[in-house]
């Protein structure tokens, strides 16, 4: 544990616990002791615990008149651990909170956003695995500060403020069913943490290029489909995997979506016609009906998401290798460039979100940290404002 987990009385070795006095206490005869219990380092939670019962112990020491009475310093003993209360650690509070049996609510969140919630609950596991096993109702508003500092030093201030804003709508969802009655103030909550930097990525026509063709030289069809639907379409990852034909009409692709059932109309853009017409031929010589919009051509089956981000990685380092740049490319990054790429045509923010779904408040908060990316887009606008501008002067 971090020497910013502030415990009073308590100094941490390597994770390790150990009652420290102070120069008044060693003068009143305390010695310095590790914190154990049945042979094993007490967790934070329980140091935390032991601070609290050696403070009352102080508080109710009459030691000036033993020290009267014998006239030396006798050495006291450090308390003994007190008596567990049950326990309920963090990693019980993460477990129960994304238990669906134990927290009904959590099904009203997407699947995807489930499974980030418990990535981010792993942070703790994996960094900080004393915090992991610790008791929920210890942590303090410091111990929180001092585990946003430790985790932003291990693993970086994304990953530090995703897994404290989890940690603070876990305790949140304990502390309204009364689970930790002593805590009355969420601790994981106004930690003043610092927002981690916007990622600025989106992919140029020449990157998209080389990957698609890059995909078809590696005879991943397939994937030079997906990766064109991504930028034509705008759409989740998890999305695309699951889209299922529902349909053309005047001119507009209509899809469905696998879970949700979801109806999603796009224009189809010969970009895309020309690839979906492509995979069409393959399935039927392959003598394959499916109603998934794109499958894994290695065996005919829906994409899994694992598989799908692996062969992703295979091609970009392929890629990278003729344009280096592609290093940084993420899938992800599609859906980001979707929304560019349609601003840099001139589109408007209502347009754009009728093609991608995004809501006005983010498309416009992607295009704040992509507009000064693109002069392109300056100079169209400044195109306009002359064009507007001229016929002013001529009425």
């Amino acid at each position: 544990m971090s020497s910013s987990h502030k415990i009073k009385h308590v100094a941490w070795r390597d994770g390790r616990p150990r009652f420290e006095p102070s120069p008044t206490l060693r003068k009143l005869g305390y010695k310095g002791e590790d914190l154990k219990v049945d042979g094993r380092w007490m967790t934070a939670g329980e140091a935390l615990d032991w601070s609290n019962a050696f403070a009352k112990q102080l508080a109710g020491e009459k030691r000036k008149a033993r020290m009267k009475t014998t006239g030396r310093h006798e050495p006291t003993p450090v308390p003994a651990a007190p008596a567990l209360k049950h326990t309920y650690p963090v990693s019980q509070l993460f477990e129960d909170w994304l238990n669906v049996k134990i927290n009904p609510e959590i099904a009203d969140r997407a699947p995807r956003t489930v499974d980030d919630y418990r990535q981010k609950s792993k942070v703790f596991e994996n960094h900080l695995p004393d915090v992991w096993t610790a008791e929920a109702e210890a942590l303090t508003k410091p111990i929180c500060k001092g585990l946003y500092n430790t985790l932003r030093q291990k693993a970086g201030i994304a990953t530090a403020v995703g897994a404290m804003r989890i940690l603070g709508i876990a305790l949140q969802w304990a502390m309204d069913l009364g689970k930790f009655p002593e805590m009355h103030i969420n601790p994981a909550h106004k930690l003043k943490m610092k927002t981690p930097p916007p990622r600025i990525r989106f992919a140029t026509k020449q990157e998209m290029t080389v990957l698609v063709e890059t995909a078809d030289a590696m005879g991943a069809h397939e994937m030079g489909d997906m990766f064109t639907l991504a930028v034509w379409s705008g759409q989740r990852q998890g999305d695309r995997l699951e889209f299922q034909h529902a349909g053309r009409e005047a001119g507009r692709l209509i899809f469905r979506q696998g879970k949700t059932k979801v109806i999603v109309s796009i224009p189809e853009a010969p970009e895309l016609k020309k690839r979906f017409t492509a995979a069409q031929k393959r399935r039927q010589t392959a003598e394959v009906i499916s109603p998934y919009v794109i499958l894994n051509e290695e065996d005919w089956k829906p994409f899994k998401a694992d598989r799908y981000r692996r062969r992703y990685e295979d091609i970009r380092r392929a890629a990278a290798k003729q344009l280096p740049s592609l290093k940084t490319l993420r899938d992800q990054d599609f859906r980001d460039t979707a929304v560019t790429w349609l601003a840099m045509a001139d589109c408007t923010i209502p347009q754009i979100c009728s093609i991608t779904g995004h809501s006005f408040k983010t498309a416009n908060d992607i295009l704040k940290h992509y507009l000064a990316l693109n002069p392109e887009l300056a100079d169209s606008a400044i195109a306009k404002l002359i064009i507007w501008y001229d016929k002013e002067e001529t009425k």
